[in-house]
């Protein structure tokens, strides 16, 4: 009887390649990342994370630092947020990554118009009148205190990102992501604010490990 021996061939699925892709984009390893995404996403078309890390892995072969600093801020929102909320998530990414593929994009039209629209609700108001009580109160007391469907009003870019900074700073990173999710165009400026939240929720993920470790 011949005996006929098979040779084994390592044929890695999709979460093995997706993976390998995250290894080597936080790496620095660009081109790698890129190869096992893109095999990754070709199993799987649909599949948002091979999506979201072969552009990354794209991006990040001319802007390396920026293109890693947008995928671990996405691992850390997906390690804090319900798995319900992930494709939300995901879409949110794909349109900062989409910005920046874009370069920059002005957001003052936008800015205006949440203005005339806020401005016709009862429920409006001025970041002017935030700023006032920022001289006497703190940004945690005045921010608990504002009604659930309060529309704050900008008059420019600038009191936006700072409104936004506020947030990171007093850890309120889910309304930051309800504010980035709502933009209809993104705007580079976004990458230092993102890079501010990434460090939070790292760090309040590591005290959560901390915590189950020592129960």
């Amino acid at each position: 009887m011949q005996t006929i021996q098979l040779q084994s061939t390592h044929i890695m699925t999709k979460k093995l390649l997706q993976k390998k892709g995250a290894k080597a984009l936080l790496s620095g390893s660009f081109q790698s990342a890129f190869y096992l995404f893109e095999r990754a996403f070709w199993l799987d078309t649909h599949d948002l994370d091979s999506r979201i890390g072969l552009y990354l892995a794209d991006m990040g072969i001319d802007f390396g630092q920026e293109a890693v600093g947008i995928y671990e801020f996405y691992q850390s929102i997906l390690a804090s947020e319900k798995r319900s909320n992930k494709q939300r998530v995901q879409r949110m990414i794909l349109s900062l990554i989409e910005a920046f593929d874009n370069k920059t994009h002005n957001l003052s039209k936008a800015v205006q118009r949440s203005k005339t629209e806020a401005m016709d609700s009862y429920d409006a108001m001025s970041y002017a009148d935030i700023k006032a009580l920022l001289k006497t109160k703190d940004f945690k007391e005045i921010y608990s205190r504002l009604p659930l469907n309060t529309k704050l009003v900008f008059g420019e870019k600038g009191d936006f990102y700072e409104f936004l900074s506020l947030l990171v700073q007093n850890d309120y990173i889910e309304a930051l992501l309800h504010y980035i999710d709502s933009l209809p165009r993104y705007d580079m400026e976004l990458i230092p604010l993102i890079e501010a939240a990434n460090n939070k929720l790292l760090e309040k993920n590591k005290a959560k490990k901390r915590q189950k470790v020592s129960k």
